[in-house]
């Protein structure tokens, strides 16, 4: 019995690992401090939002829980188009951009957190800052205070 109960455990183990390099286990997000979030536009000039981590409900799901406080406040709000799919949350558009499937153009999420990245993630610079394309889903990507995430529209060649 003994021996069962300790493979259970390791299969457990086993599953969150996996499933957290996935990024299906949800990020957190600092209790104090601030982040910003800026949207890119065509042009090359950026939208940029800031707020408060203290005011951030749903600290559990990561940069999602961070967008969702900047869409959902009374003055200043994100325009958002997000949607949960298997994969986790899916943003189509943010700010004053857009996806468009047809010119195969997509939202891609970039952060200040190397360890968010995955290896060999690309960069951009945003204010003397290097950002990294996020290697993991919104809701399991970590904010910490002073934190940038950054989105922005790239093509895809698939």
């Amino acid at each position: 019995m003994k021996n069962r109960i300790i493979g259970l455990l390791l299969s457990v183990t086993v599953v969150l690992l996996a499933l957290s390099s996935c990024g299906y286990i949800f990020g957190d997000v600092a209790e104090q401090g601030d982040v910003i979030v800026v949207v890119e536009r065509h042009d090359g000039t950026c939208e940029v939002y800031k707020t408060y981590l203290e005011s951030v409900e749903n600290k559990k799901e990561g940069a999602k829980g961070v967008i969702e406080n900047l869409r959902d406040r009374e003055e200043n709000p994100l325009p958002l188009e997000m949607a949960d799919s298997s994969y986790g949350a899916y943003v189509s558009g943010i700010g004053s951009i857009r996806e468009d499937p047809a010119s195969k153009m997509y939202v891609i999420v970039y952060t200040s957190l190397a360890s968010d990245s995955y290896e060999g993630a690309p960069t951009v610079d945003y204010e003397g800052i290097t950002l990294y394309q996020a290697g993991v889903g919104l809701s399991g990507m970590t904010v910490e205070s002073g934190g940038v995430i950054l989105f922005r529209l790239e093509s895809s060649p698939y």
